[in-house]
């Protein structure tokens, strides 16, 4: 490329194709960090609302801590 005096050009070139991609990789980053935030977030929130439930029941009908995780592992190794 310098032996042809193109090498400006191809400098440039390169720089603009170097930014496009680095962009995208950035955009991908953060599509991806906040699509597993929201999993997470889901999966997170769903325990929370299980121990809290759970704790009603141990305090309204007289179910034991035991009953409640056993109930929450069923559920979530059942799916």
């Amino acid at each position: 490329v310098a032996s042809f005096t193109g090498e400006k050009e191809a400098i440039t070139k390169y720089n603009r194709a170097l930014k496009a991609a680095y962009l995208a990789t950035v955009k991908q980053g953060l599509a991806a960090g906040v699509g597993i935030g929201a999993v997470f977030l889901i999966i997170f929130a769903s325990y929370a609302l299980a121990l809290w439930y759970g704790s009603k029941l141990i305090v309204d009908k007289g179910y034991t801590g035991g009953q409640v995780i056993t109930v929450m592992i069923a559920v979530m190794t059942g799916g």
